[in-house]
């Protein structure tokens, strides 16, 4: 009895199959819905006519001032380098300030 064309020797049964497989797999894709592309914010233009800015720098807190302030005086008695406490608080809050891009 002669051979069906589909029947064959078995490595053809698979790689067909494959084929087969990865065609569906591919037009199964193709159907699904494409997502959209995001929406691009439109810029807005300041109503005042000056230039937009970025984020303001936040000004150092009281407790971050403090805290700096502790390591800098830490740091000036290991050394033995002499002060007060008022010289660590103005030092660290010209640190923090430079820091965060403000003015003293």
């Amino acid at each position: 009895m002669p051979k069906k064309k589909s029947e064959g020797k078995a490595g053809e049964k698979v790689k067909k199959s494959k084929v087969s497989e990865e065609s569906a797999v591919v037009e199964a894709v193709a159907d699904l819905p494409k997502k959209p592309a995001p929406k691009k914010k439109a810029a807005t233009k300041p109503s005042s006519g000056k230039k937009p800015t970025a984020k303001k720098a936040k000004r150092p807190t009281n407790e971050d001032i403090a805290l700096r302030a502790y390591f800098i005086a830490e740091r000036r008695q290991k050394l033995g380098w002499f002060g007060d406490e008022t010289q660590d608080w103005v030092e660290a809050e010209r640190q923090l300030l430079k820091e965060a891009g403000l003015k003293a």
